[in-house]
C-alpha cells in the first residue's frame, strides 16, 4: 500500500509539472478543452461576418480580414462581461487583446442554430449588445477551414437550379463565398429554430449567385437559388 501512494505522489507531481509546461509554452494556442479555446473554436467553426459600418470601424483599429485569426489567437475571452446566460440567444462573447498599450475589444454573436457569427467592435467601456434583428448586408470575413463545408439539397428542383444558376462543385461555391460572400440580413432570420441565411456571392468574378441556406449536420446546406429568369425546371 505504501508503494501505491508513493507512485501516486510521483504521478501527481509529474502531471502538475506537465500542466505548467503546457500552459507556459502554449498558452491560448493549445488545450482545446480550456474554456478560452472552447469559445474561440466555436466562433471559428462559424462564418464570421460584419456589417458595412462595422467593417470600417474594425479596419480603423487594424483588425482586418487578414489578421482576424491572429487577433483571436492572441486575444483573451472576457467571460465576466460576455452575455452567456443559459438558453438565451444570441450568446455574446467579448475577445480582447492589447497592442502597443491600445486595448482592442470585439464581440462575437452566436445564434442558436445559425452558421453565422456577427462581429462588432467595442470601444473601451462599451457594453456588449444582443443583435436579434440585423439590417442591411454583412460581409464574409472568414469561413471555417472545412473541405466539406457546403452541401446542395438533393431534390431534383434544387439540383436543377444549381446546375443552371451556380455550380455543383463544392470548391467553386466555397471559393466564391470566401472572396465575395455576403449575407442579406433583411431577408435572413438568425433567430429561427432553423435559422435561414440568404447569401450572395460571385463565381468566376462575374456570375452573381443568390441562395437560401440553412445549417444542417455541420454543413451549409443550399435550399434554393434565385435568378432574374426562370429555368426549365421552374416552368
Amino acid at each position: 500500500m505504501k508503494g501505491f501512494w508513493k507512485r501516486l505522489r510521483f504521478y501527481l507531481i509529474g502531471f502538475t509539472i506537465g500542466l505548467i509546461f503546457v500552459f507556459f509554452f502554449f498558452q491560448n494556442r493549445g488545450c482545446a478543452w480550456t474554456p478560452q479555446n472552447r469559445v474561440k473554436n466555436t466562433i471559428l467553426d462559424k462564418v464570421i461576418v460584419a456589417q458595412q459600418d462595422e467593417m470600417i470601424q474594425l479596419e480603423e483599429n487594424n483588425i482586418t480580414k487578414e489578421v482576424l485569426y491572429e487577433f483571436m489567437a492572441q486575444g483573451d475571452v472576457n467571460f465576466s462581461e460576455s452575455l452567456k446566460e443559459q438558453g438565451v440567444y444570441p450568446k455574446v462573447y467579448i475577445i480582447e487583446r492589447e497592442v502597443e498599450n491600445n486595448l482592442q475589444r470585439v464581440q462575437f454573436s452566436l445564434y442558436e442554430d445559425s452558421y453565422i457569427s456577427v462581429v462588432h467592435y467595442l470601444e473601451k467601456d462599451e457594453k456588449p449588445k444582443r443583435y436579434k434583428d440585423l439590417k442591411g448586408v454583412g460581409t464574409f470575413l472568414r469561413l471555417p477551414k472545412d473541405s466539406a463545408l457546403v452541401y446542395i439539397d438533393k431534390s431534383n428542383f434544387v439540383q436543377c437550379k444549381a446546375r443552371g444558376l451556380a455550380s455543383k462543385d463544392q470548391d467553386d461555391l466555397i471559393s466564391g463565398m470566401e472572396s465575395t460572400g455576403e449575407i442579406i440580413f433583411d431577408k435572413s432570420d438568425l433567430m429561427l429554430a432553423k435559422a435561414e441565411q440568404y447569401i450572395t456571392f460571385k463565381q468566376n468574378d462575374t456570375l452573381e449567385v443568390e441562395a437560401k441556406t440553412i445549417w444542417y449536420e455541420s454543413r451549409i446546406t443550399f435550399k434554393d437559388f434565385y435568378w432574374d429568369y426562370k429555368l426549365p425546371c421552374e416552368k
